[in-house]
């Protein structure tokens, strides 16, 4: 483990608006996520934060920006790449981008020794797809979507 004793906050649960901003519903979707390695949401870890989702307007092809930055609980986690790959499958999964949109995950830039790397894995559509295809990864992902990926061991 690499963050045996993580600073864990008290979130506040509010009853997200229909009309509420995609930055908002984006949030909402990934706050319940779970750590891989703790029993504790990213959001109580404080691994996502609703300031560092945003959306950029369309580029020249069209599509506007989703980027959501995620913050590692230590520089060294050996977890960076198993939360980004949740919270891009969450995000993707759901359908709440359409057409019009490009999501980029990335570790928050100095948050983590090897962010530029991991971050670059995580927006190479090929690479997502073939993790998703390992039936390992796939499990430890869906656990973490569904709360319990803290209770099986993750392979190093």
């Amino acid at each position: 483990m690499d963050n045996p004793n993580p600073e864990i906050k008290q979130v506040k649960r509010d009853v997200l608006a229909a009309d509420a901003p995609l930055e908002d519903t984006i949030y909402d979707l990934l706050r319940d996520i779970r750590d891989p390695e703790h029993p504790n949401t990213l959001e109580e870890l404080s691994v996502i934060e609703k300031e560092n989702i945003s959306i950029t307007e369309p580029d020249e092809y069209m599509k506007a920006i989703v980027r959501v930055q995620f913050v590692p609980t230590v520089p060294h986690c050996s977890m960076a790449s198993l939360i980004g790959l949740s919270i891009r499958s969450k995000i993707q999964e759901s359908d709440v981008l359409g057409e019009e949109y490009k999501l980029d995950v990335n570790v928050m830039e100095g948050t983590h020794d090897t962010g530029d790397e991991i971050t670059k894995q995580l927006n190479d559509k090929e690479r997502v797809a073939a993790a998703l295809e390992n039936q390992v990864l796939r499990g430890l992902v869906d656990d973490c979507l569904r709360g319990v990926a803290h209770l099986r061991e993750v392979p190093q």
